[in-house]
């Protein structure tokens, strides 16, 4: 439309008119620099305008499907108080008597219009002041996208909320408790603000990892890119974090200890968790299949993400090449047993997996046992036994022989591991492809911390493998991060690539602070850390119980430590050690260390070791 070429807006009709044309778009440039002169001229005018344009703006907002057209009819029916309004070629073809009908309308109706405007605008904003919620409960994800255009990755237990009215504002403001990675819209002018219970963050344009769940002791931000200012609600801090940082806020002393990660520890940051959680892929394992008599099947999947973890039936009609996708009845937790030491839980599944935790009853030792492989390729595993007041919760797992693949923790986990804390023993697995990347005290494939003092017995590991990678800010192990209590490590092996940020780094355990027996092992990963062994870390004293080490090898490329490094392990008076050797190749702190075993007899001592002691109860990484 060019109703208002060659002349500026002298009446509240064109002002009517010429607003309608803005709002639809249709606006001339001569019309547009008329209804900027009107704007400016006041500062009633310009909020008249503001008035009308958010009112607009909202009703699109508010519909669920939006139809531009209807939306245009039935605001301009509303102005200009109209029944119908003709379409366009009708008017056309009575342009010059509609049009001054129109005007004369517009300038009687000019107050209503002020009037209907304020009253919908004030409607529409008690439609949007209320908050539009998001939450996911356990085993469950969620992707979605504000206003902005911010993507949001909620992982499980995780809630959002907003006002739409805000974001119409420009205010990009959020309320959020969980974990969730976000992929925040660049606005220089228009700050996107997280609050939680216990801190705000302030974003421009970033995309980071972001954890705050309610109750717990410790919260984490990391920055993959961009510039944030963390505020600490406690003490009002202000920590301003560029790209690669990575924040620890201590919820209870208020204390926030921030360091800046190397590219290697962002880039696995991305693929651990950015990756995992954007990945909208659904992974199911086929529960059960039956056939009907008019040809149907009907199908169980145990769907791990994507979907809320659990049972689900698909319907599949193959007449009309259609299927129906429901939840199916609640099925067993485990494939048998009662987890007594005579009948323990049998688990075939994923989902019968993630039940473990669910099984276990506090000061009474349960029993697992594995069918058949296991793969938890899209789970952010939780351990088993992980905060303080779990440490009474007892378990023994026997994998019979079985695989379990693609373990990956949560990067919250204090215990960073399949187990967290072992009270009890686990036998007879193999953990492959484990990447566990935590900011907690201990991390390994099995046990981030093996046995302790509320359990009465010898922890053992034996007959076990693992291979991956582990990175940790305290004590990281390729198999055992922690040792607390009286423990064995028997027959057992790690191909894991450990590193420490800030501590301890062994091949096979990080820490020993107990009396320890180790036989029959080996370590085949790279260590890094600022205390490294090959086989263990160290964290000993003299004062500490004794140990024994019979038959274990380091093997290791490399062992590097930047404060003290061991080409095998640390020893103290009144340890017991026998065959406790290293490869002739191993590269300790970047020199080789040229003393020790040669090839031809690390693969005869390993022969020995997988046909005396393992046997076929596990598989074997190195050859």
């Amino acid at each position: 439309m060019k109703r208002y070429k060659n002349r500026r807006m002298k009446d509240n009709q064109d002002i009517a008119l010429n607003i309608i044309d803005y709002l639809t778009g249709e606006i001339s440039p001569d019309g547009a620099e008329a209804l900027a002169q009107w704007v400016q001229a006041s500062e009633e005018n310009a909020q008249e305008f503001v008035r009308m344009k958010e009112a607009w703006i909202g009703s699109s907002i508010i519909e669920k499907r939006y139809d531009g057209e209807a939306a245009f009819m039935r605001f301009k029916r509303r102005v200009l108080n109209q029944s119908v309004v003709p379409n366009a070629t009708w008017m056309q073809r009575h342009h010059a008597f509609f049009r001054n009908a129109m005007l004369w309308a517009a300038a009687i109706c000019f107050p209503i219009l002020l009037a209907c405007t304020t009253i919908m605008y004030y409607n529409l904003s008690s439609l949007n002041d209320g908050e539009m919620a998001v939450s996911t409960v356990a085993g469950e994800t969620s992707t979605l996208q504000l206003p902005d255009g911010t993507q949001v990755m909620l992982k499980e237990n995780s809630e959002l909320s907003y006002s739409t009215n805000d974001f119409v504002r420009g205010r990009r403001s959020i309320k959020f408790q969980g974990s969730a990675y976000f992929r925040v819209t660049s606005d220089a002018s228009h700050p996107f603000v997280i609050s939680t219970e216990k801190e705000q963050v302030r974003v421009l344009g970033t995309e980071f990892y972001l954890v705050s769940e309610k109750g717990s002791r410790k919260d984490l931000l990391s920055l993959d890119k961009g510039i944030v200012e963390f505020t600490d609600n406690k003490t009002g801090k202000v920590v301003r974090m560029e790209s690669g940082d990575e924040l620890v806020y201590n919820t209870v002393t208020g204390n926030t200890y921030c360091k800046t990660r190397t590219e290697e520890e962002v880039r696995l940051a991305q693929e651990t968790y950015c990756k995992n959680t954007i990945n909208t892929s659904v992974y199911a394992e086929l529960e059960q299949l039956e056939s009907g008599r008019d040809g149907s099947h009907t199908i169980q999947l145990n769907v791990n993400q994507g979907l809320k973890a659990g049972l689900y039936q698909v319907e599949i009609d193959p007449k009309c090449e259609t299927a129906s996708f429901k939840p199916a009845n609640e099925a067993p937790k485990f494939s048998g047993g009662d987890g007594s030491k005579e009948n323990p839980y049998l688990i075939g599944n994923t989902r019968q997996m993630c039940n473990m935790k669910s099984a276990l009853t506090p000061y009474k030792m349960t029993y697992f046992a594995l069918i058949s492989d296991i793969d938890l390729k899209g789970i952010e595993w939780i351990p088993l036994n992980d905060r303080a007041d779990e440490y009474s919760l007892w378990v023994t797992l026997d994998g019979k022989g079985h695989v379990i693949r693609n373990l990956t923790t949560s990067r919250t986990c204090y215990y960073g591991s399949f187990f967290g804390v072992l009270c009890g023993a686990c036998r007879n697995v193999g953990f492959e492809n484990v990447n566990i990347f935590c900011t907690g005290n201990g991390a390994g494939a099995v046990a981030g911390y093996l046995g302790h003092s509320a359990y009465p017995d010898v922890s053992t590991i034996e007959h076990c493998y693992a291979t991956g990678r582990v990175t940790c800010q305290g004590y990281a192990g390729g198999l055992v991060g922690n040792v607390g209590s009286k423990s064995i490590l028997n027959k057992s092996y790690s191909s894991v690539d450990v590193n420490s940020v800030n501590s301890y780094a062994g091949g096979l355990v990080g820490k020993i602070r107990a009396p320890f027996v180790m036989e029959g092992c080996y370590s085949s990963g790279n260590v890094t850390g600022q205390y490294a062994g090959g086989l263990v870390a160290g964290g000993r004293h003299k004062t500490t119980p004794n140990s024994r080490y019979q038959d274990v090898m380091a093997i290791n490329p490399s062992v590097a430590g930047s404060r003290q490094s061991y080409a095998v392990l640390p020893v103290v008076d009144g340890d017991t050690l026998s065959q406790v050797v290293h490869s002739s190749n191993l590269h300790l702190n970047g020199k080789r260390v040229d003393h020790g075993l040669s090839d031809r007899e690390i693969k005869e001592r390993l022969n020995t070791l997988r046909n005396v002691w393992y046997g076929s109860r596990v598989k074997h990484a190195v050859e």
